[in-house]
């Protein structure tokens, strides 16, 4: 693809690779896209996933390793190959691995549609954001390297910007390019396209249009972007939206079979109600069903999991396997536990988001998750754990309600707000004395952000990755205390030993 760089210029002087080495991706982790994650989705819906733990991962366009050095840190015994284009990236992606000491990753410079990776097969391989932001050339040929490199029990996870939602946000995207035509730099750019955000919005204020009133909610999603998001996404050379069945119709082409969403709640017609449920019903074809569904939900992005077009893998999720996974979550359950009725009650994850769980069993099995996070607890043990504790505290009558249990949880897990595991444990050691983070914590920490063991990633305030960093293993607990105290109001009232075994339970301490 030696002629990427002109095919990827709307307007002259402007390449995409220049703005990748100018306004690097911010260093980020999805969850989603972790093994473990793609593994149970896949034996789910019918295909023995590879162990997650042994296997070979492979992730496209991985920038500086964000998303994979996390992985490598806590899958010593799996490999990973990240490839990207970006030289800036790479280089930057080789100096932490080897900061880290990990010898199970590797990050090369490769172009995806040249790169020969000779036999090599690999279990789970990660295209995120790099499908629409590639000319469809280079997305044919991203499509075949995955086919030919799939293990055949592999999984793989392709992300795109899909139709008909974009084309919304698109229209935003086309205000901004016209905006920033004049200006080549990608740091000016991005300047401009900041200054174009101010005046729209300040223009849009009291206007009552439809489309006013979307375009105020992207603003107000904006301001608080990093300027890589709203470069990459916004003024990119290349973003190219695509209908959910012409991406399953061009994956078919290419020797692969769409598995599922891994957002799995969208399968669901039922989340729309009962009316558009019964027309969705009526559809035979899978596919088609899905594209209707994405048109009433105007879906704007996909998260979809591939598997070779020879597995014979299911149309919906198989909910016995459910039962056989095991559970985590983190979740903190309200002030007081209500066992004793149906009732509603809000669990919070650490992003501050809420969700409902309503059944005495699902509360009590929930509850327990949060408890003991990281551990993924089987399915049989935990509702053996929800039963026990409803009918010792709770009403003794719904403690036989599993039916309830399972659903409820199945449904939880459809909106990502518990997850499930292949393997059950995964809890962590206790922490030695004198504390100490891990170095992967002090790294993370200087991005403001902490990867704990099960992929997910947290933002640190100043004060917290302040602490990461001095944790050498030189200051003791008494040694900590005042260094929170003299670290700055927001600190000075944190418990050492509150803080300590909340950075334990992330995986951050040694």
């Amino acid at each position: 693809m030696h002629n990427r760089r002109a095919a990827l210029q709307p307007y002259p002087g402007v390449s995409s690779l220049d703005a990748y080495d100018s306004i690097p991706y911010d260093r980020q982790s999805l969850a989603e896209t972790h093994p473990d994650q793609l593994a149970v989705l896949a034996r789910l819906f019918g295909v023995a996933s590879p162990d997650p733990r042994t296997s070979r991962v492979l992730e496209l366009g991985c920038a500086a390793g964000g998303n994979l050095i996390p992985m490598a840190w806590y899958m010593p015994q799996a490999r990973f190959l990240g490839l990207d284009l970006a030289q800036a990236q790479v280089e930057l992606g080789q100096a932490l691995i080897q900061q880290l000491d990990l010898g199970n990753i590797e990050i090369r410079r490769a172009d995806v549609a040249e790169v020969d990776l000779g036999e090599q097969g690999f279990d789970y391989i990660v295209a995120h954001g790099l499908y629409s932001w590639v000319p469809a050339p280079v997305r044919s040929a991203l499509l075949a390297l995955i086919r030919r490199h799939l293990s055949p029990q592999g999984v793989a996870y392709v992300s795109f910007n899909a139709l008909p939602g974009w084309q919304m946000r698109g229209m935003l995207r086309q205000m901004l390019l016209f905006h920033v035509r004049a200006v080549s730099a990608p740091v000016q750019r991005l300047q401009a396209a900041r200054e174009f955000l101010q005046f729209l919005e300040a223009g849009l204020n009291g206007l009552q249009a439809l489309s006013a009133d979307y375009l105020r909610r992207e603003l107000a999603t904006l301001q608080h972007a990093p300027d890589s998001y709203l470069y990459h996404e916004y003024l990119a050379a290349v973003n190219e939206p695509v209908l959910f069945s012409d991406f399953v119709a061009d994956a078919h082409q290419a020797g692969l079979r769409y598995l599922c969403n891994s957002e799995l709640h969208f399968q669901f017609p039922a989340t729309l109600g009962d009316a558009a449920e019964r027309v969705l019903a009526g559809i035979g074809d899978p596919v088609a069903r899905q594209q209707y569904l994405d048109f009433l939900l105007n879906r704007n992005f996909h998260q979809a999991l591939l598997v070779r077009a020879e597995q014979h893998a299911f149309t919906g999720p198989d909910y016995e396997q459910f039962a056989g996974l095991a559970l985590f979550a983190d979740l903190e359950p309200p002030r007081k536990l209500d066992l004793r009725r149906a009732k509603p009650q809000l669990f919070t994850d650490p992003g501050g988001r809420q969700h409902r769980v309503s059944h005495p069993l699902s509360k009590a099995a929930v509850a327990y998750l949060g408890l003991v996070y990281p551990r993924a607890v089987d399915y049989a043990e935990l509702e053996a754990i929800a039963r026990r504790q409803v009918a010792g505290t709770g009403d003794p009558r719904l403690a036989t309600q599993t039916d309830h249990l399972f659903g409820e949880l199945f449904q939880l897990f459809a909106y990502r707000a518990i997850s499930a595991s292949t393997q059950p444990g995964g809890g962590l050691a206790d922490h030695g004395e004198p504390p100490c983070s891990t170095p992967l914590a002090r790294l993370e920490a200087q991005s403001g952000r902490l990867v704990d063991s099960r992929h997910a990633s947290l933002a640190l305030d100043p004060e917290t990755a302040g602490v990461l960093r001095a944790l050498d293993g030189s200051l003791g607990r008494d040694a900590l205390a005042g260094h929170l105290r003299a670290s700055g109001t927001a600190q000075r009232s944190v418990d050492p030993n509150t803080l300590l075994r909340r950075l334990a339970r992330y995986g951050a301490l040694c």
